[in-house]
């Protein structure tokens, strides 16, 4: 008998557990607590975010600049003959660098070339900017100059609508050496 009555205890008990299962889940108040914490995290978090990102895109562009007018150095001396560099913004597809010698390379997704400016004109040098080195590598001819003596020349590159993250590449010397520089650094 006593093991009888332990047994509709037994069922009535898990009666309840089954009918109280039915009731599982969140409640609004819930779901929107969890929408508001997400929402706050996101506030914090995205302008880091797009600041590390464009960081990396200018660094990305300027390091594809750099590259690039070593490689037409490079070139025009291991060729023995002029090799012309150019470097513009293209409405559609973004600013680019190309070789005489290579197909055009676009840089990073939002970069543009926001000035070129020589040491004795510090008003931007109008783009495209073509730089000619000769069959030693050094640079010897800029756009619209049958010579080039002006040294800094120096490519800024920005993130539009972000003034104050700037990327820029400097031609130094008659000699071709080169520099990189970040943000104060740059005109």
């Amino acid at each position: 008998m006593l093991w009888l009555s332990k047994k509709r205890n037994n069922q009535k008990l898990l009666l309840w557990i089954l009918l109280q299962d039915r009731d599982r889940g969140f409640t609004l108040v819930e779901l929107l607590v969890i929408v508001v914490i997400v929402g706050v995290l996101s506030a914090i978090v995205a302008p880091g975010w797009l600041g590390f990102v464009n960081n990396n895109r200018l660094s990305a562009s300027q390091s594809r600049v750099f590259s690039a007018i070593k490689d037409a150095q490079s070139i025009a001396k291991r060729s023995g003959t002029a090799v012309d560099f150019t470097i513009g913004n293209d409405p559609t597809n973004g600013a680019y660098v190309v070789t005489s010698r290579s197909q055009a390379q676009y840089l990073e997704q939002g970069v543009q070339v926001l000035s070129v400016n020589k040491r004795t004109a510090p008003t931007a040098v109008p783009l495209p900017l073509t730089i000619s080195f000769n069959s030693q590598g050094l640079p010897t001819g800029i756009t619209g100059n049958s010579t080039f003596n002006d040294f800094p020349l120096t490519i800024t590159l920005n993130i539009a609508n972000t003034p104050n993250r700037k990327r820029c590449t400097t031609i130094t010397t008659i000699l071709g050496s080169m520099k990189s520089g970040i943000d104060t650094d740059c005109p």
